[in-house]
């Protein structure tokens, strides 16, 4: 009776483990080149994804947890929050890269991503401080900031994409700072379920901020 009241206790033990713990992708290998990069301390993923549409300049989607572009109309814009502080040390001379993780379909998995079209995209800045909110609408972006000057011109499935490395510039006890930047398309479509840095069960998908 002892003897199986320890298994039952140690299978319950092993079950907690899991669910603190969920699983996440056994094999990296089988991710895009470069996929690994966007992994481990100092990985920054958005906060926030929230759309905007040219053909409705006046209508506010707020926060949505898949992104979508289309051709010509729907843009994204992604909020991230860059620490001013990475494992003790200063972000301040730190060096920020975005990068865009863009497997496939079922690389994805269970994650959701669709894409159609050549794959060309615009990413465009706003000022460091200001970002998306629920009253985003084409007509009332954030504050224009710089933009990446050599964004890749073609971004297409099973590849990870380096939108922007740049000096992180964020000030000391400012608690850090929100960057952000819309994801456009005149040619391209895409929906991607942004997920973190460990990919969630599959490879990491969508936008993340190294600093190194």
């Amino acid at each position: 009776m002892m003897r199986a009241q320890i298994f039952v206790i140690a299978i319950a033990a092993l079950f907690t483990m899991i669910a603190a713990f969920p699983p996440t992708l056994g094999n990296r290998a089988t991710c895009p080149a470069g996929s690994d990069y966007p992994v481990g301390p100092g990985t920054v993923s958005p906060y926030g994804l929230v759309p905007f549409s040219k053909s409705s300049p006046n209508t506010a989607y707020g926060y949505v947890p898949i992104g979508v572009v289309t051709p010509g109309d729907m843009c994204t814009i992604v909020d991230l929050k860059i620490p001013d502080e990475v494992n003790g040390e200063l972000t301040l001379l730190k060096t920020c890269t975005l990068t865009f993780s863009f497997p496939t379909t079922a690389e994805a998995a269970p994650k959701k991503l669709t894409f159609s079209g050549p794959g060309h995209f615009t990413f465009t800045g706003y000022l460091t401080g200001f970002g998306g909110d629920d009253t985003t609408t084409y007509n009332n972006q954030p504050v224009p900031g710089p933009s990446p000057p050599f964004p890749p011109p073609v971004m297409v499935p099973g590849n990870t994409y380096t939108i922007a490395n740049l000096p992180c510039l964020i000030a000391p006890d400012s608690g850090g700072e929100t960057v952000s930047g819309a994801l456009c398309s005149d040619d391209t479509s895409l929906e991607w379920e942004q997920t973190t840095a460990d990919g969630q069960g599959g490879c990491p998908v969508g936008f993340f901020v190294v600093v190194h």
